[in-house]
């Protein structure tokens, strides 16, 4: 009799275990199927700001008869690309740090006339709105109709697969009114 009810205590005690071994099982393939499934979503939000990119938009106000230049950038390029600079002087976030960004970027977009002289170009200044980062300068509208080459290697120096997009919109032109150039890998200074 002690054999038989210590062979039904083990079967007992195997009966319990499988469903508890089934439960933790199920258990293991849900926590698996969830942390799988977190990692095939996990890079869609990482991956959301890959591509290094300026989009600089020039238009004439004819309000204020000026050429507005307005180049737009991820705010984390410009602090990835010059963070201890930008730490030193507080983060993009301090104004002297935006108006010293601005300087040094704005020095590497720069226009040209058909003779090939050098538009001047007056640097207005820099913001940080948001995600991104932006940089203002103006010209006369009269500039507009002169424009034949660009060089735009904004950041481009500090990341070489950078890419900047220029749009141009031009009132007088029938056909888009707008003219856009790209600038990738080393595409130096482009003509329209």
């Amino acid at each position: 009799m002690l054999l038989s009810s210590r062979s039904n205590i083990s079967n007992s005690k195997n009966e319990l275990l499988i469903p508890y071994f089934q439960m933790s099982d199920t258990i293991l393939k849900r926590t698996f199927l969830y942390i799988l499934c977190s990692l095939l979503l996990m890079p869609l939000g990482t991956q959301a700001h890959r591509e290094k990119t300026v989009l600089t938009t020039i238009t004439c106000n004819p309000r204020t008869e000026l050429l507005e230049i307005v180049h737009r950038t991820f705010a984390h390029d410009v602090e990835h690309t010059l963070g201890n600079h930008l730490q030193a002087q507080g983060g993009l976030d301090n104004l002297e740090a935006q108006a010293r960004i601005s300087i040094e970027l704005s020095n590497s977009f720069m226009l040209w006339d058909s003779k090939g002289k050098k538009i001047p170009l007056t640097l207005i200044g820099g913001e940080l709105e948001a995600e991104y980062f932006f940089i203002y300068q103006e010209a006369p509208c009269s500039a507009l109709a002169e424009i034949s080459r660009v060089r735009h290697e904004m950041l481009r120096n500090y990341w070489p697969d950078m890419t900047n997009y220029l749009n141009v919109y031009f009132a007088s032109d029938a056909d888009t009114g707008t003219r856009s150039l790209i600038f990738a890998s080393d595409s130096g200074v482009q003509s329209f």
